[in-house]
């Protein structure tokens, strides 16, 4: 069944939330209370020209530009607090669109493409998003409001010239829009394969094998060298865009500046005025260099969003059934031995009966974990799935809170159950980890069928008779289907 693909907007929906109304609320009030200041620094000027300048005007402007610093400063607090509750919906949505799809389980090449996505690239592009989100906001309503009272109170040339400086920009922007996000799609695309092959630095690293390490390492040196020749043309493409446009936006300011000066000679009272904003606006014209960079960086995370977006619902591999090796797979239960020819006819005989232990056997390469994930596939919430992993979420662990997680979904088969109170634990051998995993499966589960993949594996004798104990106690309440290489005790 194909599942429709979210889009960039969908995604960028997660974002909408009250923090982030009231960090734009914060935002426009920081770019009026800007351009209150600059009229009163021209309200100034002129009282300066007429002898009727006062101390309070200094307060007044004083008051207005640390009101507007302060807007500013909360409105990060807001953009911070909307950024995490986006990465948090974001999790949810892809819990909620992958958690039926066991196939990827085991998919390799998917899990090494999509985990950076879910370990640090989205989480990094959302708050790339709201940062340049609330930058660029702020420099866009601080050229309009300041230009805006530049116009009225002085000259209506200036405005003119922001909006010419700007028109330009954008243009620039809109003609070369594919080149430039085909060089950042690049540079994302060789910082993941960076990202990805971090995650085995470690098993390679310290499991002190020369041999491993060097392979390790000779990726690594390659995917970095890769990726740092993506990352400086990303860079020198910013760059080189914002550096162009900037000088032209500077030119076509300043040469207005100039011509009103030129105008009004004769004016003092306005010739002041605009001495006294050229402090503003040389701020502004430097704005005008900043928004071009910025709107780089937008196209930038624009393009990086595609990759999220593309990567929500990974695809599976499509030979993944070809992997069952049905002729030389058996499931065996009590005396009985039935060789299956389909996930069809195992499904058939692990709902024969409402309890009881299922045991699949095989070699080594015929499908027996394969077989387990595409049952999950099949029977969906009503069984539980234990795979080969120790990744999975457990108490013991102390890895999670100790309070239960808020059910997000709504259709779980197991009851809420009271936290367990204690310290960390200090650390749990392989086989301990199965024991408990296994004791926590039994307390804290209420499936129909449980699939158990080499439950049994890195434990000993003494721990595979508890180990199996338990599965015994599960088998009497529920159907379990079972990957053992060895003989039952």
């Amino acid at each position: 069944m194909t599942r429709p693909p979210i889009t960039r907007l969908q995604f960028l929906a997660y974002l909408l939330s009250l923090p982030l109304y009231v960090m734009l609320g914060l935002i426009v009030t920081e770019a009026l209370l800007a351009a209150a200041t600059t009229w009163l620094v021209i309200q100034a000027g002129r009282d300066v020209a007429a002898d009727a300048f006062l101390t309070r005007d200094l307060l007044w402007i004083l008051a207005a530009q640390s009101a507007s610093y302060i807007a500013g400063a909360l409105s990060w607090y807001f953009a911070e607090s909307a950024g995490f509750r986006a990465f948090g919906r974001y999790m949810m949505q892809f819990a909620r669109q992958n958690r039926e799809h066991t196939r990827l389980l085991s998919d390799k090449n998917a899990r090494e493409q999509v985990e950076p996505f879910l370990t640090s690239t989205t989480f990094v592009n959302i708050f790339n998003i709201m940062y340049e989100l609330e930058q660029q906001l702020k420099l866009l309503l601080g050229l309009v409001f300041n230009a805006t009272v530049l116009g009225m109170e002085i000259d209506k040339g200036l405005p003119v010239a922001y909006g010419a400086a700007f028109a330009l920009l954008m243009s620039m922007q809109w003609f070369l829009r594919r080149r430039v996000a085909g060089v950042y799609l690049e540079n994302q695309r060789q910082n993941n394969r960076v990202i990805a092959q971090g995650y085995t630095a470690w098993d390679n690293i310290f499991s002190g094998n020369r041999y491993n390490l060097h392979l390790w390492l000779k990726g690594f040196k390659g995917k970095l060298r890769d990726a740092f020749r993506a990352q400086v043309r990303a860079i020198m493409t910013r760059e080189g865009l914002s550096a162009f446009g900037g000088v032209f936006a500077l030119a076509i300011v300043f040469l207005t500046m100039t011509w009103v000066a030129a105008s009004n000679a004769g004016d003092t009272a306005l010739l002041i005025a605009l001495a006294a904003t050229l402090p503003r606006q040389i701020e502004m014209t430097n704005n005008v260099h900043e928004f071009a960079t910025g709107w780089n960086d937008v196209l930038a995370i624009w393009t990086k969003i595609g990759g999220i977006v593309e990567n929500m619902q990974p695809v599976p591999d499509p030979d993944f059934d070809q992997r069952i090796k049905f002729d030389r797979l058996v499931l065996r239960e009590h005396d009985a031995a039935k060789v299956c020819g389909s996930v069809g006819e195992a499904m058939s005989l692990v709902l024969s009966q409402p309890t009881g232990r299922i045991n699949v056997r095989g070699a080594n390469g015929s499908g027996k974990s394969t077989l387990l994930a595409a049952l999950k596939s099949e029977i969906k919430t009503r069984a539980y799935y234990w795979p080969t992993t120790d990744r999975m979420a457990f108490r013991f662990t102390a890895q999670e809170k100790l309070d239960e997680p808020e059910d997000f979904f709504g259709d779980d088969d197991e009851e809420a159950k009271p936290r367990i109170a204690g310290d960390k634990p200090p650390g749990f051998s392989s086989g301990e980890r199965q024991i408990k995993s296994l004791q926590e499966i039994v307390t804290y589960t209420d499936a129909a069928i449980y699939l158990l993949d080499e439950w049994d594996a890195n434990l000993d004798p003494n721990n595979r008779a508890t180990a199996d104990a338990l599965v015994e106690a599960l088998s009497r309440r529920a159907r379990v289907v079972e990957i053992s290489h060895r003989d039952r005790v």
